[in-house]
């Protein structure tokens, strides 16, 4: 729904951060990290922990002593701030708040062990480096055991890191020291947790409905200015963008939804799920019809009212909203009745037909949300939508699916899940990266080292890891001039130094789903200062750090195409199937929905399956985006007829329900030649998902087009030359079958007429669909991305 408007720039805020997700974690990272820096100030101040006396000492050996202290101390900080920023990544990833505060109270275990490790083998190199390697690739394995596995995986690995960075200035007795602070740190982000952050199912579902609302006014205002600019590609492509963003925010309601307690008083997680899948299918459709209206030539009268009725629904305006396609619909009643054979005067008026009662189900919704929506309340509701981290999973189901299956070529043909390919990744690319790097500063040489290991976290796959390396770089480069301009600008002075780093890693954090380079910017910054604290800091140590992170990412990008390469293009090819599947089922619950065979409920589930499906797919193409060579050419391709077929196998569920809903027999009376038209169109969106399976050439499968069948039954009915919601679900069954065809020819599948009538082809069948396909290929020439 889309409630009463906020100022615009709230509403910006809003809708680029659902549920205030970014915000929140980066106010998280801010706060607690600043209340560790003091606490485990105090806790030193108290207990003396690692500083040694200066009373009585000659001024020169004072002032060094001194200095080990303050380095003591800021090492002490760093210790606790670690620990609370894994904290807050924690929040999202755990189910449940007992096992939250469970995972934090926990944390200090694996760190300790770590450090303890660290500080044993410090001043054997190569023993500790052996282990270093073998904690970093075993903590990769460790995440098939889910939240707890991954951080105490992280945690083990900065306490073992810590111990080796302190192992040159303190001995492995100082673990009586660094264990509490450890602890202290734990302490701090389970109080902020609780007492600032604590997470309340209802609060977040309160904050992504919000998000939603801000980014269907969004949308609102895209579609007005396409209206205006049919020709601004800008306006179409922002158009796009937001539509992709709205169905992100109703998909994070659905998983929100699942939560306990996470429902207002008042209404059923099945009411207002229901609520939030009818209004997003609304606000879509008319967002996409009046894209379409822009390049036809409507009357006057006609733009007018779409101006008026897209105006209303941005101003939350329901009975005007519903006036202008009210008018809309009588205008088109009027035109009905003529009968026009003018194929392109048909054309619009559908489009029109389908704006305008876009717009009268969103007018309906927006005066009672809940008023018609009480067919399944008394059924648990069951959310097909999960999240990872308190985000849509993206690419990661489909890689991790990918990792299991075969690709053509014989370096491909390694079956490994997905925490085992990364695992043994890891171990190749730390190893190349400490040789390479201890070959140009055997003391720095561990920037290589997290260089190499970020570039696994959070990228999924071959090209989304060489995307995060190149990331990486770039954000040191710029890191390096931000960072030396501050620390010369600053100098020693501690709390403007604490102020930096806290601004600097809260805007990282903050910007980090933006892009990955403003977190490495953050970090580089905050390095910085940490070296000017230290007593370390020059302009060459900036530059090494820069030379280092070029090593690390250089070893983990050759690592990653070469040793057990998950490559792209497998990976698009398994959500390009996950795709047809949630298709073929959307389109054959439609069909059988008219015939009585299909609940309501299990379309809608369908089709939250299918949205899913389809962020997967888009999560997947995006590193083939600008690509040269083919990988563009499939992205567009496959990219643009996925997006048809999600609305046209959604429009399809519209009309079954107005279907079902109508008066009279619908289209009971063409069971028989529905039936076979169906089976035809899901056999046919099947083979595409069989193409893609494992050990099988797209290119040896057909794609039958089904189009003519449904044409048949729609030219045989009597309401032959009507704007009935039988022609209209005939209608989508036939554009649908031609955007899956186009998504069948760009995943290399040869794509056939139907042996028919050959007049009936010539009309429905475009010219490039009518025989085999060979033009156009490039799926199977991605092997190597």
């Amino acid at each position: 729904m889309i409630d009463r408007r906020s100022p615009e720039w709230i509403d910006r805020f809003i809708a680029a951060d659902p549920g205030f997700n970014r915000l929140r974690m980066a106010l998280q990272v801010v706060v607690s990290i600043s209340a560790a820096l003091l606490a485990e100030r105090l806790f030193v101040h108290l207990t003396g922990a690692l500083q040694q006396p200066v009373a009585g000492l000659p001024a020169d050996l004072a002032a060094k002593v001194s200095a080990g202290n303050h380095a003591m101390l800021v090492m002490s900080m760093i210790v606790g701030s670690m620990v609370c920023l894994m904290a807050t990544f924690a929040g999202p990833m755990l189910p449940t708040v007992g096992r939250l505060y469970l995972t934090i109270l926990l944390m200090p275990v694996p760190m300790i062990a770590g450090l303890a490790l660290g500080l044993a083998t410090g001043k054997h190199r190569a023993l500790a480096l052996t282990i270093l390697t073998l904690i970093l690739a075993g903590g990769a394995y460790m995440r098939r055991f889910g939240p707890w596995g991954f951080f105490g995986g992280q945690m083990l690995f900065m306490g073992d890191f810590m111990g080796f960075f302190l192992g040159s200035r303190v001995d492995f007795s100082t673990l009586r020291w660094l264990a509490p602070e450890v602890f202290v740190g734990a302490a701090v982000a389970a109080t902020a947790q609780l007492v600032l952050f604590h997470p309340s199912r209802r609060r977040t579902l309160h904050r992504i409905r919000r998000s939603f609302a801000s980014r269907a006014r969004a949308l609102v205002d895209s579609a007005l200015e396409v209206l205006d600019e049919p020709h601004d590609r800008g306006a179409r492509r922002r158009l796009g963008r937001r539509t992709v963003q709205l169905n992100e925010s109703a998909l994070m309601i659905d998983a929100a939804l699942a939560a306990p307690g996470a429902v207002p008083d008042g209404v059923t997680a099945r009411q207002l799920h229901q609520v939030v899948f009818d209004a997003e299918q609304a606000l879509s459709n008319m967002a996409r019809f009046s894209a379409t209206l822009a390049h036809l030539t409507m009357s006057r009268q006609d733009a007018d009212l779409v101006r008026m009725a897209l105006t209303a629904v941005g101003r939350h305006d329901s009975d005007a909203a519903g006036a202008a396609a009210t008018s809309l619909l009588d205008r088109l009643t009027e035109a009905n009745d003529q009968r026009s054979t003018d194929d392109t005067a048909r054309h619009r008026r559908v489009i029109l037909h389908r704006f305008a009662t876009s717009v009268r189900d969103w007018s309906r919704l927006a005066a009672d949300p809940f008023g018609s929506h009480s067919t399944d309340d008394d059924l648990e509701f069951t959310s097909s939508v999960e999240l990872v981290g308190g985000w849509l999973p993206g690419s990661s189901k489909v890689s991790a699916s990918a990792s299991t299956e075969r690709g053509p070529r014989r370096i491909d043909r390694v079956r490994l899940p997905n925490n085992v390919r990364v695992a043994l990744q890891i171990a190749v690319a730390v190893s190349g990266a400490i040789v390479l790097g201890s070959m140009l500063s055997e003391r720095r040489f561990y920037w290589a080292v997290i260089a190499a290991f970020v570039t696994f976290m959070g990228a999924n796959n071959a090209l989304e890891q060489v995307r995060k390396g190149l990331l990486r770089v770039l954000g040191t480069l710029v890191g390096v001039f931000v960072g030396s301009l501050l620390a010369h600008v600053i100098g020693h002075r501690t709390d403007l130094a604490i102020l930096t780093v806290l601004i600097s890693i809260g805007l990282g954090i903050y910007l980090l789903r933006v892009s990955y380079a403003f977190m490495v910017i953050g970090i580089t910054v905050m390095v910085s200062q940490m070296y000017v604290q230290l007593g370390e800091y020059s302009d060459f140590l900036l530059r090494l750090r820069l030379e280092e992170t070029a090593i690390g990412a250089a070893v983990a990008i050759v690592t990653v195409l070469v040793v057990f390469p998950l490559r792209s293009w497998q990976v698009v090819r398994v959500a390009a199937r996950a795709h047809a599947e949630a298709v073929q089922a959307l389109a054959d619950g439609a069909l059988r929905r008219v015939t009585g065979e299909c609940a309501d409920a299990q379309l809608r589930s369908a089709a939250r399956t299918l949205d899913g499906a389809h962020q997967s797919l888009v999560a997947a193409l995006r590193p083939l985006r600008g690509l040269p060579g083919p990988g563009s050419e499939v992205h567009r391709g496959l990219r643009s007829a996925a997006d048809a077929s999600v609305h046209r196998a959604r429009m399809m569920l519209r009309e079954s329900t107005q279907v079902v809903a109508g008066p009279g027999e619908g289209l009971r009376p063409d069971a028989e030649r529905l039936d076979a038209a169906r089976d035809r169109l899901t056999g046919s969106v099947e083979q595409i998902a069989t193409a893609l399976s494992d050990d099988h050439r797209a290119s040896d499968h057909v794609y039958t087009r089904s189009a003519s069948l449904f044409d048949v039954i729609g030219t045989g009915r009597p309401d032959a030359e009507l704007i009935t919601p039988e022609q209209l679900l005939l209608r989508d069954a036939r554009l649908l079958d031609e955007s899956m065809a186009a998504f069948a020819a760009a995943a290399d599948l040869q794509v056939r007429a139907l042996d028919a009538d050959a007049a009936l082809l010539a009309t429905e069948v475009s010219p490039q669909l009518a025989e085999p396909v060979e033009a156009k290929r490039g799926f199977d020439k991605l092997n190597h991305l």
